[in-house]
């Protein structure tokens, strides 16, 4: 992957895209961004945000095309969407940060880490991967080509599936509810083009350049980005540390908000 270039929005002689953020915590203390998953936003940190507050400046964002940020320009990439997460710290002004990424948030976080360290302090990935075997990019296509063909009903039910255990989905009805809203609202074609520049990670051979410290932490029945694929990526980046969420799927965080803050925590104390 080349160095990360010009964010799009910066070189263009119009005024940046609008990236809705809220920031919370306090002033001066370590810097903390979160970058949510696909279809979600920022909202979906509300467990995390209050638990890191105490102890951090905390950032939470929406991905471009997302809750309340400007859509993106189309195709996307990797770098556009690094680009973003670098202008959020940077316009933090209190950088480096320790950034906190779930899914394609930690697909994202680790290309920032490669292409601009300067602006990242440690990383906290959560329920993602750093490439895929041939068969799983042609699968994440297809998700890409079925929000195209039918929209995003055509993926609510695998999705939620994929992202919740049915003991979760039956404890939890509001939050499936609140998920459901969510992914039916989306905008269909930034969603579908999500899924395309997803399929194109590839920084698994790159990993050992991370030098950042490092915690990995995956849902234990996580089918989409499973134990495997965190232990790929914790064994590239030296001393990383991985922690295996019991009785979780692919949302971890809301899953199981208690064990994961506390991770967090326990790992952000020592950075």
């Amino acid at each position: 992957m080349t160095a990360l270039s010009q964010a799009p929005e910066a070189a263009a002689t119009t005024a940046p895209r609008t990236l809705n953020r809220i920031r919370s915590g306090r002033p001066g203390a370590p810097l903390v961004v979160l970058v949510h998953a696909v279809g979600l936003d920022l909202t979906y940190w509300d467990r995390q945000v209050p638990a890191l507050a105490d102890g951090f400046d905390v950032v939470a964002y929406d991905l471009a095309g997302h809750g309340a940020s400007s859509p993106p320009d189309l195709p996307l990439t990797f770098d556009a969407a690094a680009g973003d997460l670098a202008r959020v710290i940077e316009e933090a002004q209190a950088g480096p940060a320790c950034v906190v990424g779930l899914s394609v948030g930690g697909m994202i976080a680790q290309t920032l880490a490669l292409a601009r360290p300067d602006l990242v302090r440690a990383l906290c990935l959560l329920d993602t991967v750093s490439t895929f075997a041939e068969a799983g990019r042609a699968a994440v296509r297809g998700r890409g080509a079925a929000v195209r063909q039918g929209g995003m009903e055509a993926i609510l039910k695998p999705t939620l599936e994929r992202w919740f255990t049915p003991a979760f989905a039956a404890r939890r009805p509001d939050v499936l509810d609140r998920v459901t809203k969510t992914l039916l609202a989306a905008d269909a074609p930034v969603h579908a083009a999500m899924w395309d520049m997803i399929a194109t990670l590839d920084v698994a051979l790159r990993l050992g350049e991370i030098d950042r410290p490092t915690l990995v932490m995956v849902g234990a029945l996580d089918p989409t980005t499973p134990p495997a694929a965190s232990q790929v990526i914790a064994k590239g980046i030296a001393g990383a540390r991985l922690e295996i969420i019991p009785d979780a799927s692919h949302m971890a965080p809301i899953e199981a908000p208690e064990v994961v803050n506390a991770h967090l925590l326990s790992f952000l104390g020592t950075v």
